[in-house]
């Protein structure tokens, strides 16, 4: 197995060289001697927005970076996760076309927060799905690499604070709308979004003030996903030691996306000292996907059922590449199905919180209470036919760009034929997630003369619930009522059953022999009402399953102390904190055991966290920054609960375990920032982490309702390391003559190694989901009418997961990694202002039509290739 990344080390070197050395010349020369004051260069749209990321990374008490919307409305990119992938050491994982789940220097577990408070999307996980938020809600983001005593605990990775506006951010009235229609490609299907902002300030006398402020964003967008997918290596039967893939599976996913996203908020401020704040805010996000998918796999021979699986026997001669992998043959036999299936996902989020801060003597007090609900619902429904055809065979050509994997059929139309079918299996799934959270704090300060400038402390309590429950079904569809040509198909089925609309399957992915046309039911909107759907098939809608459920409970209170430090050293000012934040966590669940018997469990845990975070100002443009912290992160609630989650299809399933421990971190980071001005700035980061008790997977056998299971369980493993280095760039050349002068270039490059406990038990790798190597380039053009974005991403390889593979035949189960290769994207934005108050925008998303692909750690072989929509939009926003 190779996980070498794409970008090589002497053009990382090269790249950080040029980031750190030439970048500055590219803006205006340093000078040779500091000055008093910063460069002022003023700004508007793209620079005001730089201007004020920047502002708050320079004046920041730790290492942070932040974005910042261009507009009310509109951040730098369409989606949350997308603009946050734009800062260094951030990357993120897509799903279907959109950015989705964030990674912050290797590690998934960071704490969301919005404005403050602690914010989460229903599930077994405890973190947010960026996809719930729609982008036009926000003002900004700030991503928090170290943290301060004062901050809510829980992300090992890092903290992520969502940012939305308050009334208090105008001086009096505001007024802004959006109005977009955006293209899918591949889709071939365009949807509406839009957005409004309505806010007012009043001063009502005697110093009084305020505020109200309502935002209302709802976005409609259509997709279209292709994949294919190769099946996991088994071992030739005829002793060669090649490998060859377990069969392919084809699809189509075509949905839907229909996100509304609501804020209010209310301040007023009697006086200068107090102020009081109510703040609501509301998000759903509808997904609606449906999948044309087909299946097909040589027979096995030697069949063990051990494994399920046997050997693959080669009919004829095999062909081996340079280094000794399979390039192509044939088989004997073919194993064929299609399906279709519906995914319908709805997550509604609602977050309230109460606010108050005073002077009372000395100190300032601030105090909050907020309220948390989030609840997801999942249904997954499929109908699948079987397939025949005389003398089958399945064949592989690997050398294609797009792996070649097919049926050899006896007909070339077979799969286009009704009699070569018959009615084979329906699946059902449903799963249901509730959680809220309760949360108080008290926070106070109180500024100082001397060494120590301010001392801050607190209080915190939380109260979350997490529920889940859900059940995974697979029955025979068979029915000895058919009257029509697929053969055992009852009447209320067969009327639904066609040749499936879409022949062009990942057409840009290059040429390759794989089934791209096929019988399927066609009337998908029928299997989203489940009980219409199963009566035809002759079914009921089960139940939820008492063994897939689960209740947890978790309570925390935590408490902190600050101490804001300041000096000069050799006639440099310095200034920094010493925290420490103890927190104690308790955790109680109930669940029903795979034997029917109810069960609850109680834990605890008690962490002390240290802080130290300190900057020195070598110069009024220079500053250094170190840090030093001890993080923690508490195991997802599926993760510390011994309840059962089962897929019915495949046989595997995932229990908890009550005996995990908390994932501890000791973290160590470096900075060096120059500002050149009030928008343009260099830097280079580098931080060290040391994980304790990563989590590992071990598998066993579980007999349940009959079938035997292979059930996945997580155990806290060896500890592990990261570390890694971030450098970045932006800057406006605002020395050039003309108009040239709109010209800017922002750029950063994020270099992470780990060494951690892999999922496949025993073995030392890198982090799952993480990329060695990635970078951001985007050019900018910003004048007082025009304004250009033209933004490169690009990540190198990366373990996306695992997959078992057979060697001995197939009687033996190994693991082998999944690694998805590097890729690029490519985004483009631009504006035009018609008036003062109102601009035309184009934007377009995946410009470069990347094709995704993926390789399992053994024999090199192919394993995915994945290709989603080019977005193109055009919007009118109006702002006054």
């Amino acid at each position: 197995m190779s996980c070498t990344p794409s970008v090589p080390s002497r053009h990382r070197l090269a790249l950080a060289a040029s980031l750190l050395c030439a970048a500055p010349a590219w803006s205006q020369q340093a000078p040779t001697a500091a000055p008093e004051s910063l460069d002022t260069v003023v700004v508007t749209g793209m620079k005001a927005s730089l201007s004020k990321a920047q502002d708050r990374k320079r004046n920041a008490e730790q290492i942070v970076d932040a974005i910042v919307a261009d507009e009310i409305g509109k951040l730098p990119d369409a989606n949350v996760a997308e603009a946050l992938q734009r800062i260094a050491g951030v990357q993120i994982s897509r799903d279907r076309g959109e950015g989705d789940r964030v990674q912050v220097r290797g590690l998934s577990q960071t704490q969301t927060l919005l404005n403050g408070r602690s914010i989460f999307t229903a599930g077994k996980e405890r973190g947010l799905s960026f996809q719930d938020v729609p982008a036009e809600l926000l003002a900004g983001a700030d991503v928090y690499k170290t943290p301060t005593a004062d901050q809510v605990e829980g992300g090992i990775a890092g903290l992520i604070d969502l940012r939305t506006r308050k009334p208090f951010d105008f001086a009096g009235a505001k007024f802004a709308a959006t109005l977009k229609d955006t293209y899918a490609d591949l889709a071939r299907k365009s949807k509406p979004e839009g957005s409004v902002l309505a806010s007012n300030r009043w001063q009502l006398g005697g110093g009084q003030q305020l505020g109200a402020l309502v935002s209302l964003a709802k976005q409609k967008r259509a997709y279209r996903a292709d994949t294919q997918e190769l099946g996991a290596p088994a071992q030739l039967a005829d002793g060669s030691g090649i490998y060859a893939p377990t069969g392919v599976w084809n699809a189509y996913e075509l949905g839907s996306r229909d996100r509304t996203g609501v804020t209010a908020a209310v301040q007023y401020r009697p006086n200068a000292d107090t102020e009081y704040a109510l703040d609501l805010h509301h998000t759903r996000l509808k997904t609606k996907t449906d999948t044309y998918g087909f299946y097909g796999s040589p027979f096995w021979a030697n069949w063990s059922a051990t494994t399920n699986l046997g050997a693959l026997w080669p009919n004829g001669s095999i062909t081996k590449d340079t280094n000794g992998n399979l390039a192509s043959g044939k088989f004997w036999g073919a194993s064929m199905s299609t399906s279709a299936f519906v995914a319908d996902n709805d997550t509604k989020t609602t977050q309230a919180a109460l606010s108050g801060q005073w002077k009372v003597a000395d100190w300032r007090v601030k105090s909050e209470l907020g309220h948390t609900q989030s609840d997801f619902s999942r249904l997954y429904q499929e109908a699948r036919l079987g397939f025949w055809t005389n003398t089958p065979g399945f064949a592989y050509d690997l050398t294609t760009e797009l792996p070649s994997a097919y049926p050899v059929l006896g007909s070339p139309n077979d799969l286009l034929t009704p009699s070569q079918y018959w009615a084979d299996k329906a699946l059902y799934f449903k799963q249901e997630n509730h959680g809220k959270e309760t949360t108080w704090r008290l926070d106070g300060e109180r500024r100082l003369d001397g060494l120590v400038s301010r001392l801050r402390t607190g209080l915190r309590v939380a109260d979350r619930k997490a529920t889940s429950a859900e059940i995974n079904t697979i029955n025979d569809l068979f029915s000895a009522a058919a009257t029509g040509p697929v053969a055992g198909a009852a009447p209320g089925l067969a009327s639904k059953i066609g040749v499936i609309a879409y022949d062009d399957l990942l057409k840009n992915a290059g040429a390759g022999n794989t089934p791209r046309q096929w019988l399927s039911v066609t009337d998908l909107g029928w299997l989203h009402d489940p009980a219409t759907a199963r009566a035809a098939m002759g079914l009921s809608v089960p139940a939820f399953d008492a063994a897939q459920t689960f209740d947890y409970r978790e309570k925390t209170q935590a408490a902190y102390a600050v101490a804001d430090l300041e000096g000069d050293v050799a006639g440099l000012p310095w200034s920094g904190n010493l925290g420490l934040r103890y927190v104690r966590t308790e955790g109680a669940r109930h669940y029903t055991t795979a034997d029917g018997v109810p069960a609850s469990l109680k834990s605890s845990d008690n962490d002390w966290l240290p802080s130290a975070n300190f900057r020195l100002d070598l110069t009024n443009r220079l500053i250094a920054r170190v840090a030093a912290s001890k993080v923690v992160t508490q195991p997802n609630f599926d993760q510390l609960t011994p309840s059962l989650s089962l897929n019915a299809n495949d046989k595997t399933g995932y229990l908890g375990n009550p005996n995990l421990g908390a994932l501890h971190a000791r973290q160590f980071d470096l900075s060096l920032e120059y500002y050149l001005n009030n928008s343009d700035h260099v830097y280079g980061a580098a931080f060290h982490k040391r994980v304790d008790g990563f989590l590992q997977t071990t598998t066993r056998s579980l007999n349940y309702g009959g079938s035997t299971y292979t059930v996945s369980t997580p155990s806290n493993g060896a500890d592990g390391s990261i570390k890694g280095l971030e450098i970045g760039y932006q800057a406006f050349f605002t020395r050039l003559p003309g108009w040239l002068r709109g010209l800017g270039l922002q750029a950063n490059y994020t270099y992470v190694d780990s060494s951690a406990p892999g999922p496949i038990n025993g073995q030392k790798t890198q982090l799952e989901g993480l990329s060695r190597d990635s970078f951001n380039i985007v050019g900018m053009y910003d004048d007082d009418a025009f304004s250009l974005r033209l933004a490169y991403n690009y990540r190198s390889n990366y373990i996306a997961g695992t997959s078992n593979y057979y060697p001995s035949n197939g009687t033996v189960i190994a693991q082998t990694p999944i690694i998805l290769k590097g890729y690029g994207m490519l985004d483009a934005y631009a504006s035009w202002a018609l008036t003062p108050s109102l601009k035309l925008a184009v934007e377009a998303n995946n410009l470069t039509r990347t094709v995704r692909h993926s390789q399992y750690g053994i024999g090199d072989l192919p394993r995915g290739t994945y290709a989603d929509d080019r977005r193109y939009a055009v919007s009118l926003h109006l702002n006054f």
